[in-house]
């Protein structure tokens, strides 16, 4: 089969989803109107109905602003300018009370990646919201995140080392271990705000240095003899997956040769022009084998993000259309997502609570490095993938170099959003609606 015709019929398989149910539902509607029974199936089938109905325009506007002044109340932390993953409590007085102490960031709890702590993602939430308020034309909140992203580019003391987080209880404990998506987001936002006409001179500067502090320590690390991966703060050899590099999968390797464009593209320095020709012609070629398979959003959007870097600042154009060819192909894996999130949306529980991680009894354990993840409730995890799916995909389809909204893909974001009330949601991923609303209206997009 091939991969045109595998996508066509899982697309498909995926759209039918939500039919079937509404069928089953009015058929057990009919049954029960036959039979003179209460109308339950017919009261949960309009409910489904009312839930697929897209926001209007005054609507959605609203939930937008919403969205972002949740994320902006309660995990926004003013001390360290970093967004954190998620509340556990209502209350605002103890709302980061799962947070890691220093002492369990220095013994590595819950493990060296600070995955399901709470402060496992800010460089990517930072990373996103600094998009974001470009694109809104506010600099004041750009310059707030933006000093965020570069405390955790310089807390660790080893130029090009990128935390993850840092800890608001003391404003310096980090976790050892990072991750390319991390970077990618880091590198993409600073590479945006360093040309956004929003950063000062000093800032400009200061960007100049941490890209290039960043292109540095990949081409000391970066190496078949490493691995071809990053290396942990702390030095420990014991690494997951997620630092390397090079070798890696489809929708992974171009990121090396993004972070080299990047440096590049603000220091002039034709040395990163050369470390940048070493792998992107072979990134390009490798990127488009995608296996025939749906891929995760945040995986299509961080894989676009360097693509689209690349393509703007490839000095070849044989280089610009490869890298153009791919996110063609990265177009073709969206609906995966979206269509998964229009149908979960209807089920989802998005006020389903974080509990305190150290809680947790069960534990997802990371088979090629041993790391153990406190599970995430069943009910938060389809909420929070259902937010991500939809937010992330459309954010994908509107970073290609001719943004690719169409209808189906409005109606879903908007259906999606419907279904959801920022103020009882406890996790980052509402922070993407506002984050893909004005990266559309920068590119004159209606959603």
């Amino acid at each position: 089969m091939t991969r045109r015709k595998f996508l066509k019929n899982a697309m498909t398989l995926a759209a039918l989803a939500p039919v079937s149910r509404v069928l089953t539902a009015s058929a057990a509607s009919d049954s029960n109107a036959k039979n003179g029974s209460a109308p339950a199936a017919t009261s949960a089938a309009l409910l489904s109905g009312a839930a697929m109905m897209p926001l209007s325009d005054r609507e959605l506007q609203d939930k937008i602003s919403r969205c972002l002044k949740t994320v902006e109340n309660n995990l926004f932390h003013p001390d360290t300018n970093l967004i954190y993953d998620y509340i556990t409590s209502r209350d605002p007085a103890k709302k980061f009370d799962h947070l890691p102490t220093p002492l369990e960031i220095s013994r590595c709890l819950p493990n060296p990646c600070s995955w399901r702590s709470g402060q496992e993602d800010s460089v990517i939430n930072g990373g996103v919201a600094l998009d974001m308020y470009i694109n809104a034309g506010n600099g004041e909140m750009a310059r707030k995140i933006y000093q965020g992203l570069r405390l955790c580019g310089t807390v660790s003391g080893i130029p090009g080392f990128v935390a993850r987080s840092v800890s608001p209880r003391d404003l310096k404990s980090f976790y050892p271990e990072s991750s390319r998506d991390q970077y990618t987001h880091y590198v993409y936002a600073l590479w945006h705000y360093y040309h956004s006409g929003l950063s000062s001179p000093q800032e400009k500067q200061e960007i100049t240095k941490l890209l290039t502090d960043v292109a540095d320590f990949c081409e000391k690390h970066v190496t078949k003899e490493n691995n071809w991966t990053l290396p942990r703060a702390d030095n420990d050899p014991r690494r997951s997956s997620v630092c390397r590099m090079w070798e890696s999968q489809a929708h992974e390797i171009a990121r090396l040769p993004m972070f080299y464009a990047a440096a590049w593209s603000v220091s002039g320095d034709d040395r990163y022009l050369k470390c940048f020709n070493r792998y992107a012609y072979e990134a390009a070629g490798r990127s488009l084998h995608l296996y025939s398979k749906s891929y995760r959003s945040f995986a299509l959007m961080q894989m676009t993000l360097s693509c689209r870097l690349i393509h703007d600042l490839a000095p070849d154009a044989a280089l610009k259309k490869q890298y153009a060819q791919v996110m063609d192909l990265v177009d073709e894996y969206l609906n995966f997502n979206l269509l998964r999130a229009g149908t979960t949306c209807n089920t989802a529980d998005f006020s389903a609570m974080m509990p305190n991680w150290r809680t947790i009894k069960r534990a997802e354990v990371i088979t090629d490095c041993g790391y153990a993840l406190p599970e995430r409730p069943e009910a938060l995890q389809l909420a929070f993938q259902t937010l991500r799916d939809c937010t992330e995909s459309i954010m994908t389809a509107l970073l290609m170099p001719t943004p690719r909204i169409t209808l189906l893909r409005r109606k879903i974001f908007r259906t999606v959003l419907k279904t959801l009330t920022p103020e009882t949601h406890c996790t980052f991923a509402q922070l993407f609606f506002p984050a893909a609303w004005y990266l559309a209206k920068s590119r004159n997009v209606e959603l």
